[in-house]
């Protein structure tokens, strides 16, 4: 033994002796642009005293000769023979030497440069380097936003955290960008970051559908340093209450022989941790591995909540009996889930959420088994580290549970030697055994077990590595704890097996992307290592050993976690008091940093966390822990087969000259590959044996559109019959037949009631109701602000009014510390006693309103409180307002309290309830919300535009008459607005027009919601950007315009992307194919854009490459999806429709070459030329056939002109587009014309008087004079015909600046802008305008100076009476427009607009209240549909239960959702059809205005929209109305239907309005009133007969015919008609008929006797009269019976022009007694003295 040791000593002193000097390199294997990289350089074997000099550098290996990086020298001796330099790319030195223009991997070579390795070594070159993989990743970006979910149309605030590497401030600029739900990016802003925090906002898109949005961020130059953060957006109302499921067990164990009975726990509490009152329904079933749920028929519950909680027990048999109908078995669980949905309907208010349960899996072991952390190779002779993680299913850590390891050992010529070891894990969950490996072994073969009697089980098998190799290395822990900062880590080195003699072990230490530490350390017998864990090294770094033998490396490595622990600076966040606070209430906010540091605040509530996905959580330390630890280069938990493999999987990049690590590839590590196993689960019963039948994804849908009721009756073969594809439609109908043959049920129905009793308080018991704070103000989130803090501060917050907990989160920035994250600090905002209110959206005067406020009484007492409603004006309340009710509250529980409320003003009024308690409990609340108010009737706008010439003598003095609409509800008190201008440019493209504060959106009063609505957001404020540049006049407006105006190009940019496809092409709704039309006004309107926001070129290049796929071999354009049918692409359907296309996509071509910069984009761009020259050889062609209609003529003509055709081709085009043209005085304008033989010119209207109002022409023929005009511009400049053409399209305006749709207000504004820019003076002229009126309140004058140079300032005071006349007189030398509007109510709307358009609206339903909800109810399920389609068929009742099944394709809640058992509910029927002579422009949009205090189902709408069998395009909710969108309207009669809810009870419903109209042609239209059912409880009267009577203050008083008791010698029917309140007419009439008009009634009757007049010159004997009266008045007018009437003067007039009365408090109606009753003797004297009032007041009148 002796002798063979001898020879082993000898032989390594021989090959020590051999040993070739050489230099190593260590780099990491990334280096990343702008970071230093960390280079390790070392000296192997040298002789003593050897000094070797040199630099290392790093280059481009494609360019030698530039570097791309300083060089750093180096000087290294045998003595001190390693050293750790540092490198960086710079941005500047990464651009000269041609980093950025690598086509192929992104490498970059790291050399090593020293004479010594010539000279010495012997080799070619005094060069050694490595290959990198080049990043431009760098630095770290946190984001965050102030909320986690959104409503569309909300403001988002966001704020961006800049950091370097080493996790310091940095103050680069940076590139943040939006990205909507669909992966498209809507926004693109880059910043300089001074304070290293960026905050900014913007608005979410009103029309944007529910998903899933993203902010990310890069550095500028870093384009691989992105990092993003994500929130939800859906339409949603913050929850009351939260509601949570636990399941007894964390999961449910399904071995054979084995079922758990499934246990499970609700919980419902209100925001701020009080327990809810109620009853839960609960469904079960089951979810696939693809997130799809199969409901367990039979297994629903209702239970009650106790305490807010409810225990629920699913036994063994009845899950099996559930399963056995879905054919499925206990062993075909294994990887499924149970699924469980709870509603919770709380008791005193009514309200529901929804809770779900979606990670209950059914598993044969109730823990898991993780091995990740140990390494896959092992070193011969070294004891080998098993590291195993046990969890529960929950993920949390499993402790205390035996650990089970076989470990098979095989050496080659041996049996396999099988060790068994046990061991119990510790509170983390983990176990580390070592198991003996012999120097021999082959192979180690692992099978572990953790827990029992049903364990889980994993395997590994690890082989040796190849043998007769140098020796091994073994990295020893003797504590497998991970060590937390502040540690020491002692780590053991040993050689094993080659006996190798060296001096030195050497290591380094990686963290995080670099060598933090380099060292080596003297072989000992046991050599030990201590590692100082310190902020550095976390969250986790690589410990890397090696030593040479011979000429081979011999190394090993380990990974190590460290235990997550605070950041490295300090945030502290504390309040002072008690763990419960009250609204309004100041709080001191305690903030403690250990630097100076700037800290970002924010606070919200948590309430959104319920509301939103559980996925979207705030920032906190571990992300920040987990973005760290993205630099780390190690894939595994180290170790390898050569110390090659060492190197490169710690992430190191190391050559010695004769050997090199491989260059890495990508930043991340390869995957383990992993196979899922695929399940056919047999799901064959009911619906989802249908669904099975079918294997294509399209036919499934089908079937599932088929299987999907819908909120209104049709017949499965109607419905069917409206399914465009044939091979949806059979499977469609079939599954619709199924379903309906399934849904034939019904339960039984109970109510119960409520009782209260009362303790009597006095009003000297209550306390005052000043000591009581009014809750008004219920934020979302607040306090985002950011506050710098040395150390210490404190904040005094002053909390809002919800009753919630406020969850207030911290985020600090220190230059010597980074970002650390506070620990958040919960605010529960609670009071023991409080009240809720809800109030309708909007309700009318003199509707009855039922307010349900519910008191919360949490104390242990019961409590009696007064409650009240407020007095204020415009309300009727009982007692005039202040009078209470009595209500006891019994402890712990709630109570809804009734008061009736009639408004009487139409006004946004501050309704405030109070509740309190008595001195002895001195408790009280008070909500204060706007209730909006809105008059009778329905709105109707009338515009009139005067052209002002001072020049012409007739234009000097105009007279504007006064409305007298016979339709206008009579006392309204409505006004006329004037505007005028000296400036029609800066009017209606600055600061009061297009770039208004309300912005573009004031333009048009037209619904924005397909992809064509959308763009008027964006091009009107393009066109007057571009005047506004151009004239240079951005000074004459406020400066905050221009920001403003980029702000709105922005938003318009963000809103059209949500039409976008994959393919670059639009489409009008995203369920629509792509439109030819719509993609090239969108490209064209985006390139002009292009600067304002940022878009990508190769995003628009994608649009035009779609655009050329649409050409046809003739040069023309297709539309295979036209924008909804749009016959005004041509004016004419057919050949014009074709050209005008063929025209509009060759502009859009044109202003799309802008986006062609790029050379790579060349020959792309060649093809668009190409494609621009074949469509204007079309066009030349049509042109020259000289059949071409207006429209059609000028789009051509304009597009011939742009693209600067031949000159042949632009003459034909010019003098075809003349020959149409019509003039109206000195204006030029383009018609309804065509050169066809078939259609008739339009002729030309007669001259117009100056003083006349400007005829409004239809909206295509302002398109077609805007296309005229910017083909003059281009053709001639501005000339004398551009000028008639512009003036004629100026005095087209509406009142708000836009025209009449979206189409021609975007062409107008192009086109007038380009004449105002070419026509743009400096020449100031001024205008004088006197405007006078005598109405209501006497004698109004303006006098206005104004210049063309001037911005309006004045419109607001132009306000006048609406019946009354404005006198104008005109001065000066200026021109101006005069535009008057006129907004009032109307009473009726039939027959008025109603010629080609029909519209029918009939609501019917019933009203259902439940005082209690633990009831039973009736399924919501279809009988046998009707077989046409029948609005009068009966509906079916809703019910709780069914809820679940109505929302299966929501994820969350209605907004708002409340209970329909506690409302009214009804069904709506909308009805459309038109006359089949008249045809459309496209689209027709339904404007419903819903009956007041409801809304409507949006479950309902989406039905309409989203299945196979679509019935609506599109549908919006704004408020109270529903806007419904219709490709068309058929010429037979079409209906759709809907439900809606009405959250507060409402009586005397008022009539509400519909419209269809043209969307554009909106003039065409048809706009009627319809009602609430009859005999429904919506007509009853709900007010106390106080509450009546105050509402009734107006009405007036019918006197019987000689009512008793009224003597006339005080003569009370003269003093009446002369002293007070002196009447103004007095009639005899007889009342001939009644006529319901909207919310009032009217009389028609015929005088018989003229008493008296003031304003009614022409009343005569016989002549008719019409009397209004409020229909929530009591009087009613018999016909036949004659009256004697007197009163005040009203203010509207009939068809005839003669006077309208309204019937009030100041109307005298007395019925005359007939000659029979005037014949007794006990009326006698009676009839005497009436007859002689009559006599007297009819000849001599009032003698006063």
């Amino acid at each position: 033994m002796r002798l063979l040791w001898g020879l082993i000593w000898a032989s390594s002193f021989f090959t020590l002796s051999l040993q070739k000097p050489r230099l190593l390199l260590f780099s990491p294997s990334v280096v990343h642009l702008g970071v230093p990289l960390s280079v390790g350089v070392q000296l192997q074997d040298v002789p003593r005293g050897q000094v070797v000099k040199g630099s290392v550098f790093l280059r481009n290996p494609s360019r030698n000769n530039v570097p791309c990086s300083p060089k750093v020298d180096f000087t290294l001796s045998s003595e001190r023979d390693f050293a750790l330099l540092s490198l960086q790319v710079p941005l500047k030195d990464a651009k000269s030497c041609g980093l950025h223009q690598l086509l192929r991997g992104p490498e970059v070579q790291l050399v090593a440069h020293s004479p010594w390795l010539k000279d010495s070594l012997s080799r070619t070159t005094n060069i050694q380097g490595i290959n990198l993989l080049f990043s431009s990743r760098r630095g770290h970006l946190f984001l965050q936003t102030d909320q986690p979910i959104y409503n569309p149309g909300q403001r988002v605030r966001y704020r961006v955290f800049a950091l370097d590497q080493k996790m310091r401030p940095s103050t680069d600029t940076i590139t943040v960008m939006v990205e909507n739900s669909h992966g498209l990016r809507v926004r693109k802003k880059e910043v300089y970051m001074p304070s290293s925090i960026f905050q900014d906002d913007f608005v979410i898109p009103d029309i944007s559908e529910p998903g899933t949005w993203k902010i990310s961020a890069r550095f500028s130059d870093g384009l691989e340093s992105n990092s993003s953060t994500q929130f939800e957006v859906k339409k949603y109302v913050l929850p009351n209450f939260e509601v949570k499921i636990t399941p007894g067990k964390p999961y449910i164990l399904t071995v054979p022989g084995h079922l758990d009975e499934m246990q499970l726990d609700i919980q419902a509490r209100y925001i701020y941790g009080k327990p809810v009152q109620g009853v839960a329904y609960v469904r079960f079933g089951l979810l696939d591995e693809d997130g799809k749920k199969t409901f367990f028929r039979g297994l629903e519950s209702q239970t009650k909540l106790v305490n807010g909680q409810s225990h629920i027990s699913l036994s063994k048999a009845e899950f099996q009996d559930a399963l056995e109908k879905l054919n499925m078995g206990i062993t075909d669980l294994q990887g499924l889930r149970l699924y469980v949905a709870a509603a919770i309907i709380e008791s005193p208010g009514g309200e529901m959420e929804e809770a779900e349960l979606t990670s209950w899996y059914f598993v044969s072991s109730p823990f898991s088994l993780d091995l990740s952390k140990t390494k896959r190779h092992l070193v011969p002779g070294a004891p080998f580290l098993l590291q195993a993680l046990v969890r529960e299913m929950s993920g949390s850590p499993a402790s205390g549970i035996p650990v089970k390891v076989s470990a098979t050992v095989s050496s080659p010529g041996s049996v396999p030697e099988v060790q068994d070891i046990q061991q119990n894990t510790d509170g983390s969950g983990q176990v580390s055994i070592p198991i003996i490996i012999p120097q021999t072994i082959s192979e180690l073969q692992l099978s572990v077990s953790a827990g029992s009697p049903h364990p889980a089980i994993a395997r590994l098998t690890v082989a040796a590595p190849p043998s007769g190799g140098p020796g091994f290395l073994s990295i020893e822990r003797p504590d497998s704890r991970p060590p937390r900062v502040g540690d020491t880590l002692n780590l053991n080195l040993r050689a094993v097996g080659s006996g190798a003699t060296f001096s030195h072990y050497y290591y380094m230490i990686l963290s995080r992307g670099q060598i933090v530490f380099m060292n080596r350390e003297p072989k000992r017998t046991l050599t030990s290592v201590s590692v100082f864990v310190d902020h550095h090294l976390a969250p986790s770094f690589y410990f890397v050993a090696f030593y040479y033998h011979g000429d081979h490396p011999v190394a090993n490595s380990l990974r190590v976690d460290v235990q997550a622990g605070a950041c490295e600076g300090k945030l502290e966040l504390s309040v002072d008091g008690a763990k419960q606070y009250r609204n309004g209430e100041s709080v001191k906010l305690h903030l403690e940093t250990d630097s100076l540091a700037l800290v970002a605040l924010g606070a919200l509530d948590t309430a959104l966390y319920a509301a939103g996905s559980k996925s979207h959580k705030p920032l906190n330390m571990g992300k920040v822990f987990e973005a760290m630890n993205s630099y780390d280069l190690g894939c595994g938990p180290g170790g390898g087969d050569s110390a090659l493999q060492v190197f490169q999987a710690a992430g190191l990049a190391f050559s010695d000259g004769d050997q090199w690590t491989l260059s890495r590839k990508r930043l991340s590590c390869p995957k383990e590959k992993t196979t899922r196993k695929k399940r056919n689960v047999n799901f064959q019963k009911a619906i989802n044996e249908k669904l099975g039948q079918y294997a294509s994804p399209t036919a499934k849908r089908c079937c599932q559109d088929g299987v999907t009721r819908l909120p209104m009756m049709r017949s499965c073969e109607q419905r069917a019959a409206r399914v465009q594809q044939p091979d949806c439609r059979e499977p469609f109908l079939s599954c619709c037949q199924f379903a309906e043959s399934l849904r034939k049920k019904s339960r039984d129905k109970g109510q119960a009631g409520l009782q209260r009793a009362l303790e009597i308080l006095q009003e000297e018991d209550l306390i005052d109701e000043d000591d009581i704070p009014v809750r008004s103000f219920f934020p979302e989130n607040w306090l985002w602000r950011v506050e710098t803090v040395d150390r210490f501060q404190i904040l005094t917050l002053w909390l809002p009014d919800s009753l919630t907990t406020w969850e207030i989160h911290g985020l600090s920035l220190s230059k010597t510390k980074g970002l650390c994250v506070a620990t958040p600090v919960q605010l529960r905002v609670f009071r023991e006693f409080h009240l809720h209110l809800r109030l309708p959206m909007s309700v009318r005067r003199f509707e009855q309103l039922e307010l349900r406020p519910v008191l919360y009484n949490y104390l242990d007492k019961n409590l009696t409180v007064s409650v009240h409603v407020s007095p204020v004006e415009g309300l009727c309340l009982a007692g005039g307002g202040g009078l209470a009710q009595q209500v006891l509250v019994p402890a712990g529980s709630a109570r809804p309290v009734a008061f009736s409320v009639v408004p009487t003003a139409a006004a946004a009024v501050s309704l405030k309830v109070v509740a309190r308690g008595s001195f002895e409990f001195p408790v009280g609340d008070a909500v204060s919300k706007v209730l909006q108010i809105e008059k009778e009737g329905a709105i109707h706008r009338e515009e009139l535009v005067y052209e002002l010439n001072p020049l012409d003598h007739r234009g000097r003095t105009l007279e504007i008459p006064g409305n007298s609409d016979p339709n206008m509800i009579p006392d309204g008190d409505f006004n006329s607005y004037v505007r005028v201008t000296a400036s029609d440019p800066l009017d209606t493209l600055g600061s009061e027009g297009a770039l208004s504060p309300g912005g573009v959106a004031s333009l048009l009063r037209l619904p924005r919601g397909c992809g064509e609505q959308t763009m008027i957001y964006l091009a009107p404020t393009l066109a007057a950007s571009r005047y506004l540049d151009k004239t240079e006049q951005w000074s004459t407006l406020p400066p905050e315009t221009k920001d403003h105006a980029v702000d709105l190009i922005q938003k318009g940019y963000m809103r059209i992307q949500q039409f976008r496809k994959a393919d670059g092409s639009y489409a009008a709704w995203l369920s629509r194919d792509s439109s030819t039309w719509l993609t090239a006004f969108v490209l064209k309107v985006l390139s002009l854009a292009q600067e304002q926001v940022g878009g990508s070129p190769e995003k628009l290049q994608e649009t035009s490459n779609w655009l050329l796929s649409q050409q046809q071999a003739d040069g023309s354009f297709q539309d295979p999806c036209p924008v909804l049918d749009r016959s005004m692409q041509g004016g004419l359907v057919g050949n014009d429709e074709t050209v005008a296309l063929t025209a509009f996509v060759t502009i859009a071509l044109h202003h799309g070459l802008a986006v062609f910069q790029d050379e790579g984009a060349e020959p792309l761009k060649q093809r668009v030329e190409a494609s621009i020259s074949k469509a204007n050889s079309f066009l030349g062609e049509k042109a020259s056939a000289g059949l071409l209609g207006a429209h059609a003529a000028a789009i051509t003509a304009y597009a011939l002109t742009l693209t600067k055709a031949p000159v042949d081709l632009l003459g034909v085009a010019h003098n075809n587009l003349m020959a149409m043209a019509q003039e109206t005085g000195d204006n030029l304008y383009w018609g309804s014309v065509t050169g066809s033989q078939s259609n008739a010119v339009s002729p030309t209207p007669a001259p117009r008087n100056p003083s006349d109002p400007m005829p409004q022409a239809p909206a295509l023929w302002i398109e077609t004079t805007a296309y005229a005009l910017l083909h003059l511009l281009l053709h001639e400049g501005k000339a004398e015909m551009a000028d008639q053409a512009s003036a004629w399209l100026t005095r087209q305006g509406s009142f708000q600046g836009g025209f009449r749709s979206t189409q021609d207000t975007v062409i107008a504004l192009d086109a007038l802008s380009a004449y105002w820019i070419a026509s743009h003076t400096t020449e100031e002229r001024g205008l004088n305008v006197t405007l006078s009126s005598t109405g209501r309140n006497g004698f109004k004058s303006h006098a206005l100076q104004l210049n063309n140079r001037q911005i309006r300032g004045l419109e607001e005071e132009l306000q006048f009476s609406l019946g009354s006349k404005i006198n104008v007189k005109v001065g000066g030398n200026s021109k101006g427009t005069l535009k008057v509007l006129r907004t009032y109510n109307v009473l009726d709307m039939k027959n008025t607009t109603c010629q080609d358009l029909q519209i029918e609206v009939t609501v019917k339903g019933h009203v259902e209240y439940t005082m209690e909800a633990n009831e039973d109810y009736e399924d919501y399920e279809y009988d046998e549909l009707p077989a046409k389609d029948d609005p009068d068929a009966p509906l079916q009742p809703v019910t709780p239960l069914q809820l679940f099944e109505g929302r299966r394709n929501r994820r969350r809640r209605e907004a708002p959702k409340v209970v329909e058992e506690q409302e009214s509910r009804v069904h709506y029927t909308v009805c459309i059809w038109r006359n089949g002579k008249v045809g459309l422009s496209g689209m027709a949009i339904a404007d419903v205005t819903l009956l007041s205090g409801f809304h409507a189902l949006r479950a309902d709408l989406e039905k309409l929209t989203s299945l196979s069998d679509r019935y609506v395009s599109h549908f919006e909710t704004e408020g109270p109305h529903v806007l419904l969108y219709f490709d068309s309207v058929p010429t037979s009669r079409e209906c759709v239907g809907f439900e809606a809810v009405q959250e507060v009870p409402v009586g005397l419903v008022q009539p509400a309005s519909a419209t269809l109209y043209d969307y554009y042609n909106p003039e065409r239209r048809c706009s009627v009133f319809y009602g609430a059912p009859s005999k429904s409880r919506l007509l009853a009267t709900l007010c106390s007969a106080e509450v009546c009577q105050c509402a009734e203050g107006k009405c007036p008083r019918q006197r019987r015919a000689l009512e008793r008791g009224l003597q006339d010698e005080d003569g009370y029917r003269m003093k009446f008609a002369c002293y007070y309140p002196r009447v103004e007419y007095g009639f005899q009439v007889k009342v001939l008929r009644e006529d319901s008009r909207a919310a009032f009634r009217l009389f028609e009757t015929k005088i018989t006797q003229v008493l008296h007049f003031t304003k009614d010159v022409k009343a005569a004997a016989n002549q008719m009269r019409n009397f209004l009266v409020r229909a929530s008045c009591r009087l009613r007018l018999e016909p036949g019976k004659e009256y004697l009437i007197m009163g005040l003067d009203g203010a509207t007039y009939d068809l005839e022009g003669h006077p309208q009365y309204l019937l009030d408090s100041n109307s005298w109606i007395e019925e005359m007694p007939s000659e029979r009753l005037c014949r007794s003797t006990r009326q006698r004297a009676a009839c005497a003295q009436l007859n002689d009032f009559l006599q007297e007041y009819g000849t001599q009148g009032c003698q006063v």
